[in-house]
């Protein structure tokens, strides 16, 4: 999926330094405006969520959720503005993704774009979309070895050491796509 976002990206910027004059090119650089930088998303909470807790193995020794949930670095978001006219412009922007030893978020690519109107003197209505291409989560499974009870198995790490059989656990293995972070938002602004 993002080696495809990757070559798309890719195209579009040969086909800009290829068929585009340096002026367009500086005017794009000159109507982009820096919108957003945060670290995290619904995702990154879902994933930070699951950090909580533990179980005991059967030698006695305590495995934590802690390590196998916490990021190095967190998901790291970067979102422009580019106008294109005076009440239009596209977002866009990129999202780093995330790793720790049992999940992975991936990379994102952020479209949208903003629209603005002035309905009466004073007033703007403004409508602000955004989605988030890729980012999707995936929570990986663990090899459990039940011994004489079920033997070696794939299953949910979390589950491990409950009472559900290592392959019902795997049902239960998160997973969110990217869109869980699509925003829409209409805004209306009145001055006086």
């Amino acid at each position: 999926m993002t080696v495809g976002i990757a070559r798309i990206v890719l195209g579009v910027c040969a086909v800009v330094a290829i068929g585009v004059s340096p002026a367009p090119a500086l005017d794009f650089l000159e109507d982009t405006l820096l919108l957003d930088v945060h670290t995290g998303s619904n995702r990154s909470s879902a994933a930070r969520g699951l950090r909580n807790g533990g179980f005991d193995l059967a030698d006695g020794s305590r495995v934590a959720f802690w390590d196998w949930y916490t990021p190095r670095f967190p998901d790291l978001s970067l979102m422009l503005l580019t106008q294109v006219s005076a009440d239009f412009g596209i977002i866009w922007g990129f999202g780093t993704g995330e790793q720790a030893p049992k999940y992975r978020i991936d990379p994102t690519l952020h479209l949208g774009f903003v629209y603005q109107s002035h309905p009466f003197e004073g007033a703007t209505l403004s409508l602000k979309a955004t989605y988030p291409v890729g980012g999707h989560l995936r929570e990986s499974a663990c090899v459990a070895d039940y011994g004489d009870i079920a033997g070696v198995a794939p299953v949910n790490c979390r589950l491990a050491a409950g009472l559900l059989p290592p392959e019902d656990t795997l049902q239960h293995l998160l997973r969110m796509k990217g869109r869980s972070d699509a925003r829409i938002s209409l805004n209306l602004v009145i001055r006086f």
